[in-house]
């Protein structure tokens, strides 16, 4: 009689919450919780019982409920231990004082809880917890206090909210002895973070403050009687002052990771920092003021794969004196120090690196070669030296590394061509050696034995021959970059079977040929640049009929700047794209590139283009050419399109009427053609029209009045026998023609 009771009141209590908490249940996950006389809920989906039919656990994570969770209907089950919910969208709400709960287990992470009085009932009334994730929601208000009564309690994890205010200063040690596992990551949590206490501490394995806005020049004294911590990780906050010396660190006996990045420390790396050599996998020191070297005591290093030293004002031998007799290192970053002298050969001693990052220092001298000739399967992936001062050739013998996917060696004074033996690398993806002298050319039969290149950035070389025929073959290309070269011959067809192909860039170079129809077939192309060439034949409408067919979010998380021309005619092209990884903005700016026009602007980012559906191109400039025919209508259904660029060609007609759908539009520059009729008034619609320019041609009649047309200077206009209206001279009044 008792366990019917206790059975029907179990399933009692899941059909309140099925009915209290659940709003709405899209694919049925719920289907199946129905009373039937003489069943139990064991059957129901999500629930698991005990031998004896006793509710222990319920597993309903990532099933797309939405509702408002009413936690007491489940706590109240006397048995129920796991309780699983993350990746659904239940908001906080519903009676949290009330019954004792049981729960060892409980679960809420990726839901959108906002009231922080679930966690103060979690905390006040399950006593037997073990462990609570109540991550990536939306908890806001002050962290509550700490349950030391929880004897059980191991692990909470609290990160990716909006908690804010100061952290309690015995948060930390209120906490039983047995917690393992405390992540605060990722919140607005502020106080000075030398006034935390760390009390008792005794099993604290893991602890992130990582991503909040804690403050102060000094670490908290206390921290060292957590001396079981595997991870500490206070990266991304406002921490100012020294690293710690002295026997701080000794008192750590298994520190695997420890990462202080992204901070406003300062000073040198201390050499009682190496006191956590014996154990210590993973460095990150990163993105403070460090100045000096790394102390010679980290030749002790002896289990470190990972260090990161980037961002900082590091300098001297200690790449020579010191990493390189860290023999197991795999991952190195030292980017962006100001580190000089060549790139220390010892460096190669270090047979397990497999990321070699160097760029953004003072480095001179060869690019070393030694890497990969001595292990039978080498394991370089990554080598990363762009904008220093090396000079000489690339090294064929980084054609032995065949792990290697990607090299940069962007902005540097390198001649000679690029060998052969790099080109046939069997995992290259990101071929990077932009602003260089290299010559040579680019060889047939790239990409022949599969299509592994994604990136191909050679722009501002001395490059000569023609485009492969077989560049048709690099399937998971994304970013072709071959600008201000001396190419010649046409522009291969086979380019338009790259349907992950999203930045095409080709100008400035002696290109001749029609631009290829087959571009059109390109359904990721957003960027194409074809400026400064010698091409001829008509503007293919094709290129139009992928307008709406590209697709969203191709080209998502690689560094740019984008080099706009803000001078006007004088200029060549709209402006340059150029992959930004590991390259200093004043260093960018020494470009001449930047200096080839009267005014430019430096833009940078990521790329991210989530069209949020298909879209079309936003960028395309085929100005000083030698194209002609008509200007296709379907080039004003590109409703993303923000420069257009057909200026200096020879192209005939009139200016669609279609031009009005270019929505987004800033720059339009049809200027020295051979244009004639009206301006249409749907030019006068476009909202983003920053630069407008149609001097130069033979066209007629009114300047549209409103819109922005009559906000641009005479100068857009000029040379143009017919056009009148505002800012040109009035309608109908008599005018002399200037015979030049």
């Amino acid at each position: 009689k008792h366990l019917i009771n206790d059975d029907f009141n179990e399933t009692a209590l899941l059909l309140a919450f099925k009915q209290n908490s659940v709003k709405s249940d899209p694919n049925n996950v719920l289907g199946n919780w129905k009373y039937e006389s003489g069943r139990g809920s064991c059957s129901w989906r999500g629930v698991s019982c005990s031998d004896d039919g006793r509710i222990v656990g319920l597993d309903l994570r990532n099933s797309g409920l939405t509702g408002t969770l009413n936690l007491v209907n489940l706590t109240a089950l006397p048995n129920l231990q796991n309780l699983y919910l993350q990746g659904n969208y239940f908001s906080s709400g519903g009676d949290s004082s009330g019954s004792d709960c049981y729960l060892q287990v409980l679960d809420l992470s990726s839901n959108s809880i906002s009231d922080y009085s679930m966690v103060d009932y979690v905390f006040s009334k399950c006593s037997n917890l073990v462990s609570v994730n109540i991550s990536n929601n939306k908890l806001v208000g002050k962290l509550g206090f700490a349950p030391s009564s929880l004897q059980s309690l191991t692990t909470v994890d609290l990160s990716y909210n909006i908690l804010s205010d100061k952290i309690p200063e015995s948060f930390i040690s209120d906490f039983p002895a047995s917690l393992k596992y405390l992540d605060l990551t990722h919140n607005n949590l502020s106080g000075d973070f030398s006034d935390l206490s760390f009390g008792i501490c005794g099993n604290l394995t893991f602890f992130s403050l990582s991503q909040n806005n804690l403050s102060g020049d000094k670490f908290p004294i206390t921290l060292p009687n957590c001396k079981f911590l595997e991870t500490l990780n206070i990266s991304r906050n406002n921490l100012a002052g020294k690293i710690p010396n002295g026997e701080y660190w000794g008192s750590f006996q298994n520190l695997k990771q420890l990462s202080l990045a992204h901070n406003r420390l300062s000073g040198e790396i201390p050499p009682e920092l190496s006191l956590l050599c014996k154990t210590l996998v993973i460095l990150d020191l990163s993105g403070n003021t460090f100045s000096g070297e790394l102390p010679s005591q980290f030749t002790a290093c002896v289990w470190l794969q990972n260090l990161n030293l980037g961002n900082n004002y590091l300098s001297g031998d200690f790449l020579n004196t010191v990493v390189s007799k860290i023999t197991g290192i795999t991952y190195l970053y030292v980017a962006y120090n100001n580190i000089s002298g060549s790139v220390p050969i010892s460096l190669t001693n270090c047979s397990n690196l497999r990321v070699l990052d160097l760029s953004s220092n003072g480095f001179t001298g060869n690019v070393p070669s030694g890497f990969c000739s001595l292990q039978s399967s080498p394991v370089l992936e990554k080598i990363l030296i762009a904008n220093n001062y090396l000079s000489g050739t690339v090294p064929m013998e980084l054609g032995k590394c065949k792990s290697l996917k990607t090299i940069d060696l962007s902005f540097n004074e390198l001649t000679g061509p690029i060998p052969k033996e790099i080109w046939m690398l069997p995992n290259l993806s990101d071929l990077v050696m932009w602003a260089n002298n290299l010559t040579g050319t680019i060889p047939e039969g790239v990409c022949v034995k599969g299509g592994n290149l994604e990136t191909l950035i050679l722009n501002n070389n001395l490059l000569t021959g023609s485009i492969p025929e077989s560049i048709s073959r690099c399937t998971n290309m994304i970013w072709i970059s071959l600008s201000s070269n001396r190419l010649t011959g046409k522009i291969p067809s086979g380019i338009g079977n790259l349907s992950k192909l999203a930045i095409l860039q080709l100008g400035n170079n002696s290109l001749s040929g029609n631009v290829p129809r087959q571009l059109g077939n390109c359904k990721s192309l957003i960027w194409l640049d074809l400026n400064s060439n010698n091409l001829t034949g008509d503007l293919p409408g094709e290129l139009a009929s992928q307008a709406g067919l590209v697709m969203p979010g191709s080209v998502s998380g690689k560094q740019f700047a984008f080099v706009r021309n803000e001078g006007g005619t004088d200029c060549r092209g709209a402006g340059g794209l150029v992959e930004f990884e590991g390259i200093r903005a004043e260093r960018l700016e020494r470009l001449p590139m930047v200096h080839s026009c009267p005014a430019t602007r430096i833009y940078s980012g990521m790329t991210m283009y989530t069209f949020s559906a298909n879209g079309s191109m936003i960028y395309f400039d085929i100005s000083y050419n030698a194209v002609s025919g008509f200007i296709p209508p379907g080039y004003g259904n590109m409703g993303y399109l923000q420069v257009l660029n057909l200026g200096h060609n020879r192209i005939t007609g009139t200016i669609p009427d279609s031009f009005g759908g270019l929505k987004a539009i800033g720059v339009l520059d049809l200027s020295h053609n051979n244009l004639q009729g009206y301006l249409p008034g749907s030019l006068g619609s476009l909202s983003f029209l920053s630069d407008l320019d149609v001097s130069n041609n033979n066209l007629t009649g009114p300047i549209p009045f409103g819109g922005q047309l009559t906000t641009f200077p005479v100068s857009r206009y000029a040379n143009n026998s017919g056009l009148c209206g505002v800012p040109l001279r009035p309608c109908g009044s008599a005018h002399h023609h200037h015979h030049h």
